[in-house]
Order: structure tokens, then sequence, then C-alpha cells
């Protein structure tokens, strides 16, 4: 799966360098085995991240716990 087609998934909206860059290291820590803490201001999309990378987890067929 490529970065486009990761966030037109998971509904991830923009088109900077930067929300790229952060949906590449959400794909990658997704495939691995870590815990992963999301920190940031009310209403920069910590949740919508945090569900992408569960449900493109191994673990998406159980609860996320946010």
């Amino acid at each position: 799966m490529t970065v486009e087609e990761f966030k037109n998934k998971f509904g991830i909206i923009g088109k900077s360098q930067a929300i790229k860059d952060l949906s590449d290291i959400a794909m990658q820590v997704a495939n691995s085995d870590i815990s992963v803490l999301i920190q940031g201001e009310s209403g920069t999309g910590k949740e919508i991240f945090a569900r992408a990378i569960h449900n493109f987890s191994y673990r998406s067929a159980r609860n996320l716990v946010s």
C-alpha cells in the first residue's frame, strides 16, 4: 500500500510533506509490536492516526483502547 492509499483509506487529509511523513511512519509502526504514544494539541488528528495505525496492524480484529 502506498502512502496516498493509506491516507485515503483512513481519512487522513492533507498534502503537506509533514502529513506524508507522518503517514509513512504510521504505516511502519503498525507493522511492529510496539506501543505508540501520540501527543499533540487538541484537534490535531491524534485519534485519526491512532485508528489508522490500529486498523493497519495485525491487531485490527481486536478493540482499540485509546
